[in-house]
């Protein structure tokens, strides 16, 4: 990396001199240098941090029935994936590794006689809603969001509504919580 640097250094001197503006390194010359070697390696590990990273995407549900209380989060606690390791299921939220732009998606059902109101929160600002219900079956619905995150920020499903609310689980229903890395920004 370092010699990658000072070749191209060396040839903007060699360049000059091409051009038959002979010159040599003086010590007025030497910090200029310096300066355009040190933005040449903070972009090339800002461009190196970009590309060189894994696959950042997660999968969770539920494994029980949940009757949460008023703004209680909600946590997925079955992980399916976990490819770079951002999401927590003690905590059952997501924490950004990367500035970029994610998908996130919550699937959610409520057993018949119950509704269920959820947030998916982005350091506590809503960024999606879900809710489902109905007086005599099981219900379920769903939120899919696009959004830009800041390195360390927190992504995790809250409950909105009041008490006496259900989260219905069952063999064949999949109550999830989803996200991936699209796009590193």
């Amino acid at each position: 990396m370092l010699q990658l640097i000072m070749l191209f250094a060396f040839g903007l001197i060699l360049a000059s001199a091409e051009a038959n503006q002979s010159r040599f390194v003086n010590e007025l010359d030497l910090p200029e240098i310096v300066q355009q070697l040190d933005a040449l390696t903070k972009r090339f590990n800002d461009l190196e941090a970009k590309y060189n990273h894994g696959p950042i995407a997660f999968k969770a549900s539920l494994t029980r029935a949940v009757s949460p209380g008023p703004n209680q989060r909600i946590i997925f606690d079955d992980v399916k994936l976990n490819l770079g390791n951002a999401y927590n299921h003690h905590l059952g939220g997501f924490v950004a590794p990367l500035n970029g732009t994610y998908l996130f998606s919550v699937y959610v059902c409520s057993a018949g006689g119950h509704y269920i109101a959820l947030d998916l929160l982005r350091n506590s600002e809503i960024i999606g809603k879900v809710q489902a219900g109905d007086e005599r079956y099981t219900a379920c619905s769903s939120e899919t969001t696009i959004d830009k995150l800041n390195a360390g920020d927190a992504v995790y499903v809250q409950h909105h509504g009041g008490s006496g609310d259900l989260v219905h689980v069952q063999e064949d229903i999949l109550n999830s919580f989803t996200g991936s890395l699209l796009q590193v920004v």
